[in-house]
């Protein structure tokens, strides 16, 4: 029995394959349809104000080479106090987190 139970708790992790903003903790769980518009080249959305730009350059808020635009067909909103703004699956930052995260100095 004690190994059904492992099993069943070991698969509720969810395997994380790459740092991008849509398996980071501080992302919201809703998303919002994004307009091409809004996307650079790469899929990413880059700031639209001086704050906004401001805020990106201190969290190294990028978009990921190689995408298209038609990677990032949604947004979501990205709640970390330095950064409050929207991002795609195609952007991460150094704020990056998961809960899942092993970090074996925190043992």
């Amino acid at each position: 029995m004690s190994n059904f139970i492992w099993c069943c708790f070991v698969s509720e992790t969810k395997k994380v394959m790459g740092t991008n903003c849509y398996n980071c903790l501080w992302i919201s769980t809703k998303e919002d349809p994004v307009a091409p518009s809004e996307l650079n080249d790469e899929g990413g959305i880059d700031p639209k104000t001086e704050e906004e730009m401001k805020r990106a350059q201190k969290a190294d808020l990028i978009t990921l080479p190689g995408g298209k635009k038609v990677d990032a067909a949604n947004k979501k909103f990205c709640y970390n106090e330095e950064i409050k703004m929207f991002v795609t699956v195609r952007m991460c930052c150094a704020y990056w987190d998961n809960r899942a995260v092993n970090r074996p100095w925190k043992k």
